[in-house]
């Protein structure tokens, strides 16, 4: 039996990300908004997973649920932000918790399995005092709690990965919610955006293609290398040829001054 997960999804920079030249969605009567490629799938897959426990954890707040609307799910509960008097109370027994950080605590004190957090920026928000580096802090030494990032680092970005759930995370993300049977139902709908496929295309076909050319080259190179030495070779065979018919006249003179000498004698 598969171990209970309690989830903490955030919104935007996981499932909802704004791109240049994207067309906003609309996800409710009054909301639009940018949903990543399989979004939809996505919360309906951890829906209907039973051992999985999801809770929103984003600014969106109450509001959160018109994505359940939207991906016709059921509504989940709604972590953040705090009542006042939850608040008051978990700043008692979590005091240098803050923000949502405060919040997964506070709905997570008396959970006893394992924790994923889904969140962009953890590794953004670093600084000191900040509610995402406690937080970072917080899951290190722990190993039923997992901290997963949707903003790429700087290599990541590089190569043209963007932010929210996408194909560079989405395995990590499946292990993490042991999500199997619905793996594949996932991956095809989050499709690899262009930049992934340039970048598959720079970092594999490509220098493949550069090694060819130039193993390619390398031949030319050593063939003509060769035929030229042929073409030396055969110039100065040419020259040697050349150079003992170069004056036949001379040698048929020999032969008949010798003729000549043994016709006297």
């Amino acid at each position: 039996m598969t171990e209970p997960i309690l989830l903490f999804l955030d919104i935007n920079g996981v499932i909802d990300v704004e791109e240049d030249g994207k067309t906003p969605e609309q996800i409710s009567k009054h909301e639009t908004g940018y949903p990543v490629p399989g979004a939809k799938e996505f919360l309906q897959v951890i829906d209907s997973c039973p051992w999985i426990h999801p809770m929103w954890i984003s600014s969106w707040g109450l509001q959160s649920h018109v994505w359940n609307n939207w991906s016709k799910t059921r509504f989940w509960p709604v972590a953040y932000s705090l009542k006042e008097t939850e608040k008051n109370q978990a700043i008692k027994l979590f005091p240098n918790a803050s923000d949502k950080y405060l919040a997964v605590r506070w709905h997570s004190r008396d959970w006893q399995h394992r924790i994923v957090w889904i969140e962009d920026g953890f590794w953004l928000s670093m600084g000191v005092g900040s509610s995402m580096g406690a937080a970072v802090k917080w899951a290190e030494p722990n190993s039923t709690v997992q901290l997963i990032d949707t903003v790429p680092t700087i290599q990541q970005h590089r190569k043209g990965y963007k932010k929210g759930i996408r194909r560079w995370n989405i395995e990590l993300i499946c292990d993490a919610l042991d999500i199997q049977e619905n793996r594949e139902i996932l991956l095809n709908q989050i499709k690899p955006p262009i930049s992934d496929l340039t970048d598959i295309l720079s970092e594999n076909i490509i220098p493949h293609m550069e090694k060819n050319q130039k193993m390619i080259s390398n031949q030319i190179n050593a063939s003509t290398a060769h035929s030229l030495e042929l073409l030396d070779q055969q110039v100065i065979l040419s020259n040697n040829d050349t150079k003992k018919l170069e004056n036949p006249t001379s040698f048929i003179s020999k032969i008949r001054n010798l003729f000549k000498f043994h016709n006297r004698t």
